[in-house]
């Protein structure tokens, strides 16, 4: 679809909702109700979701109209507030944080991509007895080097039970510098159905990123980053090591996960108990919601049994279409100037298809109908089906008459990997001020055989005082065997095969979290042994010493009249610096006055972000592969980027302006984000997200 019937859509979506718009209410929005032509109660009009404990347990969510932060739009920063990137929105990424990184991934391209696919156990769900619409739109400037981001979302309820749903997503960002152009799209139609016995949830998702990778700057022109002069007149006249190079993946998901009650309990009036599809948040941060009662009395399940099924495929390709061009003729290339062909010199087209269908049966008996150790129990079996379709080294031999420069050409190969885990949990999620579970999983079948997975959970939440605190504690041991693609993969430049030993991961967690104040104080370590990372050449390799890592983090947010201050920080250490790098310290603060204008009917903020880590040797990006590898050559780090901002809020609509990177004008011209990646230089930005109830 080309952008102007996407914006056309939007603004027939944006005409006819503001036509049709009615109020909410002060329970919603915090301000004066207005007319309302529904009887509906505005508690029971929009509930939302989550589910979790392996799409068991629903976790409700409450509805984003929070101003604050909403000029931190871009998604890796919000499942990571310190982070490495490309330079660009949407581009890959990878964390800074211990806390945030992620071990592995089967399909290992989305390694470095993974928070722009949308998957099942991201999805919202709700319960919308009127309308709800939500139009998005952020801009970048100056044009000729844009960024648009739009998003539409719409859900709705057909009956007092069904609900149905849809999301589409685009991002296009040219990019500061040449040859980093992102095209990220996301689509999902969701659907949810909870009757008294039987419910069902639904998702098809759509997801495809388009990026041309640069390579990064050439070594010579890193001059314009540390010294600007005239050389080079613009950010996108700096020269990069590829112009056309393009890595695609495409995935296709289609998931649905259905349950059945059996038998049934009555609870007494105003018993803590919700309803599976709205249960209550179990947020470490800002603390449980407050728990909802139920007024009359209500007949749950003893039991539930459950099916859930998960298709997904993924389609990756990576091409350089002029490759002889960029070749060198040194002895030892610079990478990703590659200099081995293993396929074909003139261009590089490497494709792989993936897909996995995963069918888990899941039992589980209720902690309402626990009468006497007041915790529930579930039980389950899954069975995965991975199928691999890539090419292989087997080169096919041409005829005798026949050219062989002409016919390079190589065998494509497949496998089907299949393995079954059975696993089970004990649980209680039901309860005002202390809830836990513990859960185990073991491989009994297939090529994971073997595996374990082991963890829990505790958290709590406590009047303490005039405040409300509460302890929480996690710990997770994984012993996992290598993925496919860790082990096994051919492609024009690169190629390995490896034989790894299962890898060994013991991660703790705890913290103190005190929501009436604004704080939490948390501890998290990792050890490893047989640790799997991505070596100097960009490789996976295996180390067998014993790698250990912490993280002290403090989350706390002042107020002092009507300046804000909104910090998130984190103090980290490392066992072995080579192969596993980490920042001593990264933190994100954000300093704002907040006030209201208009008869407060206006909500203004105007402030500063900063982000900033100390210097450390950030891993590389190898684009051939879509990882992030160790190196050694430059220290990145000790230079804040600092945006300043103005948010508003007028009711439904909120809106920012930003100068993003605006200290670049006055301040040493360091900021390379990783090897060969600055960041970009100072760019105005626009954002306006607006929320329809009719």
């Amino acid at each position: 679809m080309s952008k102007k019937w996407i914006y056309l859509v939007l603004l027939v979506l944006i005409s006819a909702n503001a036509m049709a718009q009615r109020g909410l209410g002060p329970e919603q929005e915090g301000g004066e109700s207005e007319p309302t032509t529904t009887a509906v109660h505005p508690k029971d009009r929009l509930r939302s979701w989550k589910l979790e404990d392996d799409f068991t347990f629903a976790d409700s969510l409450a509805i984003d109209t929070i101003t604050s932060g909403f000029q931190q739009y871009n998604p890796i920063f919000k499942e990571s507030f310190s982070a490495i990137h490309l330079g660009n929105s949407g581009a890959a990424y990878h964390s800074n944080l211990l806390s945030a990184k992620k071990t592995f991934n089967e399909f290992i391209f989305i390694n470095s991509l993974h928070t722009y696919f949308i998957k099942p156990a991201d999805i919202t769900f709700y319960n919308s007895r009127v309308p709800y619409t939500n139009l998005s739109y952020y801009y970048t400037a100056p044009k000729r080097r844009s960024e648009e981001n739009v998003s539409a979302f719409f859900t709705q309820n057909i009956t007092p039970n069904w609900n149905f749903g849809l999301k589409y997503h685009l991002l296009s960002s040219i990019g500061a510098y040449e040859g980093q152009t992102a095209d990220n799209r996301n689509f999902n139609f969701f659907m949810s159905y909870n009757g008294p016995k039987y419910s069902i949830h639904g998702v098809f998702a759509y997801n495809k990123i388009t990026h041309q990778q640069s390579g990064g700057i050439y070594k010579d022109s890193t001059i314009f980053i540390t010294n600007p002069g005239d050389q080079y007149g613009n950010a996108e006249d700096v020269p990069v090591k590829y112009s056309d190079a393009v890595n695609t993946v495409e995935n296709y998901n289609f998931f649905f996960t259905q349950s059945l009650g059996i038998g049934k309990i009555k609870l007494a009036p105003k018993h803590n108990v919700i309803p599976d599809s709205s249960t209550v948040s179990d947020s470490t941060l800002i603390g449980r919601e407050e728990l909802i009662f139920e007024e009359e009395e209500v007949e749950l399940p003893v039991s539930t049994i459950f099916h859930t099924f998960d298709l997904s495929t993924y389609k990756r390709k990576y091409e350089i279409p002029n490759l002889s061009t960029y070749m060198s003729d040194d002895d030892e290339p610079e990478l990703p100037l590659y200099g081995t062909n293993y396929i074909n010199p003139i261009t590089t087209e490497d494709s792989i298809r993936y897909t996995n269908i995963i069918n888990t049966f899941q039992i589980k008996f209720n902690e309402e109908a626990n009468s006497i150790f007041k915790f529930g129990v579930r039980a389950y079996i899954t069975n995965e089906i991975k199928h691999y379709k890539f090419q292989s080294d087997t080169l096919i031999t041409p005829n005798e008459d026949e050219d062989e420069d002409d016919l390079i050409s190589f065998v494509r190969s497949d496998t089907t990997l299949v393995s079954t885990h059975i696993g089970g949990q004990i649980f209680k999620n039901i309860g005002d001020n202390f809830w836990w579970n513990v859960g185990a999983k073991l491989y009994v079948q297939g090529y994971k055989a073997g595996d374990i997975q082991v963890d829990g959970n505790i958290n709590t939440l406590y009047k303490v005082f005039k405040d409300t605190a509460g302890i929480y504690a996690r710990g997770k041991i994984d012993l996992r065997t290598a993925e496919f693609l860790e082990e096994n993969y051919f492609s024009n430049h690169f190629q390995w095969s490896k034989n790894f030993k299962q890898e060994k991961i013991i991660n703790i967690e705890g913290g103190v979290n005190i929501p009436s104040r604004s704080m939490k104080l948390s501890f998290e370590s990792k050890s490893f042994t047989d640790y799997i990372y991505w070596d100097y050449d960009a490789l996976p390799a295996q180390s067998t010493d014993l790698i250990s890592a912490f993280q002290i983090s403090l989350y706390k947010n002042f107020k002092v009249g009507a300046f804000h201050s909104d910090n998130k920080l984190a103090y980290q250490v490392t066992s072995d610096k080579e192969l596993y790098p980490l920042p001593d310290f990264a933190g994100l603060s954000s300093n704002y006055f907040n006030f209201y204008l208009a008869k407060r009917v206006l909500n203004v903020q105007i402030g500063m972000d900063v982000k900033y880590h100390t210097e450390y040797y950030t891993p590389a990006y190898m684009p051939a592969t879509g990882q992030f590898y160790l190196q050694d050559k430059q220290l990145v780090g000790n230079y804040p980027f600092m945006d300043a901002f103005m948010n508003l809020q007028l009711k439904r609509a909120r809106i920012f302006l930003k100068f993003d990177h605006f200290n670049k004008s006055f301040m040493d011209n360091n900021y390379f984000l990783t090897l060969g990646y600055p960041n970009a230089p100072m760019r105005f930005q626009f954002g306006l997200s607006w929320n329809f109830y009719d």
